[in-house]
């Protein structure tokens, strides 16, 4: 039952921290629960594991003061913006990421809906995390990695990146030549044992983003020249 009288008193305060191992990777992680009573009315809230763990901080440094259902919800309200922010800054500690993947990870994180987005907002305003610049550092590094257009067209749309909004996209990164040398090098390194070795190279290269045209160029010289 949820307490509705904002005059009520706090009786008692407890704040439970699930655990957090073998959580497989994607899912949402688990939810801390705060439950507090007022006037032996009991009131329960779920929230991110993160916001548990610093009320429960604060409540073992004597930091907590709440005495209304409303002070609680204020406390928790603050708590949850600052540990979003915490998390977006974290994140982009280990990489860059765009505003779709770290949205993704604070909603995994259990973080309300309008809480993500404000910070995102923040993280934006100060280009912490900026999708041009994303984009355009992604599609490099893949090119570097060996991909082809369409593979790194594929997966900026999968992390919610327009690849129109890329500076120079295609034609500065792109060019027949280019790719051919690039798909050439890739299939040439690939073990070829005289069975379907023409198949082999136009489905490693297909799955590496390149067009058709250029699959079928190079697996024709590498076995031509075999």
């Amino acid at each position: 039952m949820m307490a509705s009288d904002d005059h009520n008193k706090v009786d008692a305060l407890e704040i439970d921290i699930p655990s957090t191992k073998n959580r497989p990777l994607g899912a949402y992680k688990p939810l801390g629960t705060v439950r507090a009573t007022f006037d032996g009315i009991p009131y329960t809230l779920k929230v991110p594991i993160a916001v548990a763990r610093t009320l429960k901080k604060l409540q073992d440094g004597g930091e907590v003061q709440v005495s209304t259902i409303s002070s609680l919800r204020q406390l928790i309200a603050e708590t949850s913006e600052d540990a979003a922010w915490k998390r977006i800054v974290s994140l982009i500690d280990m990489r860059d990421y765009s505003s779709l993947e770290a949205s993704e990870k604070l909603r995994l994180d259990g973080y309300p809906d309008d809480v993500g987005r404000r910070a995102i907002e923040r993280a934006q305003s100060c280009h912490l995390i900026d999708d041009e610049r994303f984009g355009e550092f992604y599609v490099r590094g893949k090119i570097s990695a060996g991909w082809g257009k369409e593979r790194i067209q594929r997966e900026l749309k999968r992390k919610g990146i327009d690849v129109e909004s890329v500076p120079g996209w295609p034609d500065e990164y792109f060019n027949d030549d280019d790719d051919y040398r690039r798909a050439f090098a890739i299939a040439s390194r690939k073990h070829l044992n005289g069975k379907n070795d023409f198949n082999k190279i136009m489905r490693l290269l297909a799955s590496k983003g390149y067009s058709p045209a250029i699959a079928y160029r190079v697996a024709h010289d590498i076995l031509e020249d075999e």
